[in-house]
């Protein structure tokens, strides 16, 4: 049918040219004279000033790369690849996605294909005869519809579905800030379990060859039965703190299975990772605003703030007229003898529609875009406040973190030289087998002592990364 149209030129009416000519001219020239809204500025919020000395700063994206430690990088690809909670923050945006060309098509004229076909019977009498006639007829043809962006409505409800799809996606760059930042935690709690099972495991097989060794003492009437019965029970209560540690290995390695999306028949397998702590990454000591304030939920609460901005300018463009253009233009056939062939129709209008009164239905949802708007501003200043407080308090747990690892490292050589005083002067006769059990547990505590220290460590290391959005 369209190329019909197209080809002929004896159809088109005076008045249906002057509407393509009118149509035409309208879609190149709206976007000179539209009206201008009042464009959108962030919130002015105080921070602290740049130090110009500072090089520029730039946010590595792989900040887990800095620990230098493959199976950590091979853990946390598997969850960007296939964690839930990042699963649904790609839906999200691939709506928003989607909401922006619904809005990008409201700008367009619309084109549907129309037909319609009936069947008519007029029964007459002239005289004695009775005449009976029946009449069919087809229409088929094409209608198109398109609304003026007089006022900019339409455009502002486009700059709202970027804005948000924008928004989106940087709330999954949250997310996988989030996500990664977890796995991270996770994989050093891990280590720090299996460090601490090492320790206590070599206490154990230490304190069982102590207490065999008391067990023959006491029988050959050089020892005595309270030093073994003090043995057993140095040797019964390490033996209680392994179940507890295996028990939290398996917790932590469960919860990583589910952080990379392992499926329930896989969650039981065993993680790889590395024996030992990784290298610890150094981090500075001062950080730019600016830096911080390209934040993934910062960015993220700036672009909602956007959308509902031009979500105002929007509703308050709803207070102008609209101008729609219609045009419907086919082929008849038709049974009738007063129609031959297939004549060409054509019907072209213009409407415009204005609000008068509408009972305060204009104004409530001017009011209520206002207010989201309010609470979007009130709600990127509190990201912003939220944001230097992670950075502030990272930086306090990096530094306690240092100076516990230093000083937990200082008390494991000072329990270390004390034990082997304790051994020597018991081997002498000088002192009791008590104390040197007492001196054992004590450097046993001191060995786990430092490996939490080191957790605590490296773990604000982390949540230095996060709070500035990822690595330099």
């Amino acid at each position: 049918m369209s190329t019909t149209l197209a080809s002929s030129k004896s159809w088109m009416s005076p008045g249906l040219a002057v509407a393509l000519t009118l149509t035409t001219c309208l879609s190149g020239c709206t976007g000179s004279w539209q009206k201008q809204w009042p464009t959108h500025v962030t919130p002015a919020v105080e921070v602290p000033a740049p130090d110009p000395t500072l090089p520029p700063l730039s946010v590595d994206r792989e900040w887990w790369k800095a620990f230098r430690d493959e199976s950590l990088n091979r853990l946390v690809a598997d969850a960007l690849a296939n964690n839930l909670d990042l699963a649904k923050a790609a839906t999200n945006v691939a709506e928003a996605r989607a909401n922006v060309g619904a809005a990008n098509a409201m700008s367009s004229p619309r084109a549907d294909a129309l037909g319609n076909a009936s069947s008519s019977r007029r029964q007459l009498s002239v005289g004695n005869q009775d005449l009976n006639h029946t009449t069919t007829s087809a229409t088929g043809g094409v209608g198109v519809s398109w609304e003026i962006d007089l006022w900019g409505r339409i455009r502002q409800m486009n700059k709202a579905a970027l804005a948000r799809l924008a928004a989106s996606e940087h709330t999954r760059n949250a997310i996988t800030l989030s996500i990664s930042t977890t796995v991270v935690e996770t994989y050093f709690q891990l280590i720090a379990l299996d460090t601490n099972l090492r320790i206590i495991q070599d206490t154990e097989r230490n304190l069982s060859s102590a207490s065999a060794l008391e067990k023959r003492r006491w029988k050959a009437d050089i020892g005595t039965e309270m030093a073994y019965n003090q043995s057993l029970a140095e040797l019964a209560a390490v033996e209680a703190r392994i179940p507890d540690i295996e028990a939290a290995i398996e917790h932590a390695q469960l919860a990583l299975a589910i952080l990379i999306g392992r499926s329930p028949r896989q969650m039981n397998e065993p993680l790889l990772r590395a024996g030992v702590f990784p290298r610890l990454p150094e981090v500075p000591n001062e950080f730019d605003s600016g830096l911080l304030l390209r934040r993934p939920d910062v960015a993220s609460a700036e672009q909602l703030l956007a959308a509902t901005h031009a979500d105002v300018n929007a509703v308050h463009a709803e207070r102008f007229p609209r101008l729609n253009l219609a045009l419907l233009a086919g082929l008849i056939a038709s049974s009738s003898s007063a129609i031959s062939g297939f004549p060409v129709f054509s019907d072209l209008s213009a409407g415009v529609s204005a609000p008068i009164y509408d009972g305060g239905s204009l104004q409530s949802k001017v009011d209520a875009a206002t207010a989201r708007k309010d609470e979007a501003i009130a709600q990127y200043r509190h990201t912003v406040a939220l944001a230097f407080r992670d950075v502030y308090a990272a930086m306090v747990d990096r530094d306690a973190g240092d100076r516990q690892v230093d000083a937990a490292v200082k008390a494991v050589k000072i329990r270390k030289q004390a034990l082997a005083l304790t051994e020597r002067s018991y081997d002498a006769g000088r002192s009791s087998k008590f104390e040197v059990l007492a001196e054992t547990i004590e450097f046993l505590n001191a060995q786990t002592a430092r490996t939490d220290a080191q957790l605590s460590q490296y773990v604000a290391r982390a949540e230095f990364f996060k709070a500035i959005g990822g690595g330099f």
